[in-house]
C-alpha cells in the first residue's frame, strides 16, 4: 500500500470512526433502578440533518418528550459520511436490529426528509408526526406576532400540522393555500420580505445559503435557533395585539449571519453531533 493510499485509508476510517461515535441509541435510564429500561412505547428520531444545524433544539425536544413521556429512547442514529442507506441493506438491518432493542418504539419524525428515507429503508418501523403529538397538547404562544408565509418539500405530509402549530404560536401565515384567515394583504415585494416557515431543515438551510429568511416550526416552538433572532420574544417590550404585524425589514443583521456560519461547515456540523451526543449523555444518562 502506498503512502497516499495508506493516508487515505486512515482518513476514512476516522471520518467512519468520528460518525459511529457520535451514533446513540438507547433507552432512558429507569429511576426505580438506575439503569437503562428494557423496552420503550416511543423513541425520538432527530435525523442527521436537525443533529448537524441545530442541536440545541433536539436536546430540549427531548427533554419535552420524557417529560409527556418517561420512557421515550433516543435514536439518534449517523450513517456514515458519504453512504447511502436506501442503497445498503447492511445499513437498514442494523437500523432495524437498534429498533428491535429498544423495544420496537414508534418514532417520533421532525422532518420530511426523515420520514420519506425511513418509508424506504425500514417500512416496519412505525412512525409519528412529531407535530401532531406537539398539537395533541394544546401548545400555544400567542406573544409571536410574526408574519411567515409557509414553504413545504413536495410530499410532505407536516404541512397542515406546521400552519396550526405556528398559529397556535400567534405567528400570521401569508400567501398560498394555509394563509391566515384576517392576514394583511401584502404585494408580492412585501410577501418576497417574509420569512419562510418550513419542518424541513434541509429547505431552510437551503433558503438561508440562498439569501432568503427562513426559520424551522420548532426554532418558532422553543424560542430558540441559528436562524430566529428575528423573532418577536426575542424583541423589548410589548406586542400591542391590536396593530397588524408590520413587514419584517430583509436582510439578517450580523449577529444573525454570524450565527448561520455553522450551518454551511462541515467542521462546524461534525462538531455539533458530538456535542449533542456528549450532551445527550451527561444531562439524561448522567455521563460524562
Amino acid at each position: 500500500m502506498t503512502q497516499n493510499t495508506a493516508d487515505r485509508a486512515e482518513s476514512a476510517r476516522k471520518i467512519l470512526f468520528r460518525s459511529e461515535e457520535s451514533t446513540l441509541v438507547r433507552a432512558p435510564l429507569d429511576p426505580a433502578t438506575g439503569k437503562d429500561m428494557t423496552a420503550c412505547t416511543h423513541a425520538l428520531f432527530p435525523g442527521m440533518a436537525l443533529a448537524r444545524s441545530e442541536p440545541q433544539l433536539i436536546v430540549l425536544l427531548y427533554d419535552s418528550l420524557r417529560f409527556q413521556y418517561p420512557d421515550t429512547a433516543m435514536f439518534l442514529y449517523i450513517a456514515r459520511e458519504g453512504a447511502d442507506p436506501l442503497l445498503n441493506r447492511k445499513w437498514s438491518e442494523r437500523l432495524l436490529t437498534r429498533w428491535r432493542g429498544l423495544g420496537k418504539p414508534g418514532l417520533f419524525i421532525a422532518t420530511p426528509e426523515d420520514r420519506k428515507f425511513l418509508r424506504g429503508a425500514v417500512p416496519e418501523i412505525p412512525l409519528i408526526s412529531l407535530y401532531r403529538e406537539l398539537l395533541s397538547r394544546g401548545i400555544s404562544g400567542g406573544c409571536n406576532r410574526e408574519l411567515y408565509r409557509l414553504s413545504e418539500p413536495e410530499g410532505s405530509p407536516f404541512g397542515e400540522d406546521v400552519a396550526e402549530l405556528a398559529e397556535s404560536m400567534g405567528a400570521i401565515l401569508c400567501g398560498g393555500d394555509h394563509a391566515t384567515e384576517g392576514a394583511p394583504e401584502l404585494s408580492s415585494e412585501e410577501l418576497a420580505k417574509v420569512p419562510f416557515l418550513t419542518s424541513s431543515i434541509v429547505l431552510r438551510n437551503s433558503l438561508l445559503r440562498r439569501g432568503f429568511e427562513a426559520v424551522h416550526i420548532l426554532e418558532l416552538v422553543y424560542g430558540m435557533g441559528k436562524s430566529n433572532a428575528h423573532l418577536a420574544h426575542t424583541h423589548e417590550g410589548e406586542h400591542d395585539h391590536h396593530k397588524p404585524p408590520a413587514v419584517p425589514a430583509k436582510g439578517a443583521g450580523p449577529e444573525e449571519s454570524s450565527a448561520r456560519e455553522d450551518l454551511f461547515s462541515p467542521e462546524a456540523q461534525r462538531r455539533n453531533l458530538q456535542e449533542l451526543h456528549d450532551t445527550l449523555l451527561s444531562l439524561f444518562w448522567n455521563e460524562a
